[in-house]
């Protein structure tokens, strides 16, 4: 006999903290709220740097999963019902600020405009590729950027996307499509080449 995965001790130890949390007991939230606030600040980083917006956002993500923990279902893992929420409030923060979530990366400086900096760079190191990668899903509209951020950087199954959304599956993979369409849209103007 194996040992259950982590991920199965895991669900089942939140399993028990959400159902005492449902009956009022806010000890059980408080181990809630510690065991799931770094993957929540984590994921809510994609969305601001700066770190005042950053609490905020994630405190608000367990304000709402507090509030709605009477409509959380067990047959659902609640990491990621929890995702959910968090993708949400990221999502209403771009929206709100119309700007990007990585507009912290892609401001001018006196040395210019960072896609200048990105075309004439002979350096491929990480940070570089990432600089691109982030400028590039700037000139996004926001619901692609959180689309194909929830989707390759977030690294999300495309059914938990398509349910955050409330799409279908098949809804889901044609809107990320299309995003990857408008993103090498945008990448080919900009001269970068697609193999």
């Amino acid at each position: 006999m194996t040992a259950p995965a982590h991920t199965d001790i895991q669900r089942d130890d939140d399993l028990v903290l959400v159902q005492s949390a449902q009956a009022g007991d806010l000890e059980a939230f408080d181990q809630i709220i510690k065991r799931h606030q770094p993957t929540m600040t984590a994921m809510l980083h994609r969305f601001s740097s700066s770190r005042a917006d950053l609490e905020d956002m994630v405190q608000e993500c367990f304000v709402r999963a507090w509030r709605a923990l009477p409509q959380w279902r067990p047959d659902k893992p609640f990491l990621h019902w929890l995702r959910r929420i968090a993708a949400n409030i990221g999502l209403e923060f771009c929206r709100r600020h119309q700007r990007s979530p990585f507009s912290r990366l892609v401001q001018p400086t006196a040395e210019g405009h960072p896609l200048d900096q990105i075309a004439c760079a002979e350096d491929s190191s990480p940070g570089n590729d990432l600089a691109s990668v982030q400028f590039i899903l700037s000139h996004l509209p926001p619901d692609d950027r959180a689309l194909l951020t929830l989707l390759h950087l977030e690294q999300l199954p495309l059914h938990e996307i398509a349910a955050h959304f409330g799409w279908s599956k098949a809804k889901a993979k044609v809107k990320a499509f299309r995003a990857r369409q408008r993103l090498k849209t945008i990448l080919t103007r900009h001269g970068y080449t697609l193999d």
